[in-house]
């Protein structure tokens, strides 16, 4: 499987209603991934308890196969 990261964009979320979110790691609350695999262009959607707010691209990357196998096996 051959898989290319395209963009990854964090998302936010205060997690106490009513507050003001911030870009900061405590509000981090999941990654949205576009990536080619295998020539075809996907998106990912992970959520912080899947992919941390501290993520390189060689752990995206698993986490993609792990999505693609499952996703393959169902």
């Amino acid at each position: 499987m051959n898989i290319t990261l395209k963009e990854s964009k964090l998302q936010f979320k205060n997690p106490v209603i009513g507050q003001p979110t911030r870009a900061v790691e405590e509000h981090y609350y999941a990654r949205r991934i576009v990536a080619l695999v295998d020539s075809e262009e996907k998106q990912f959607r992970f959520m912080a308890s899947e992919l941390p707010f501290i993520a390189d691209e060689e752990k995206m990357i698993k986490e993609i196969e792990q999505q693609v196998s499952k996703q393959n096996a169902e």
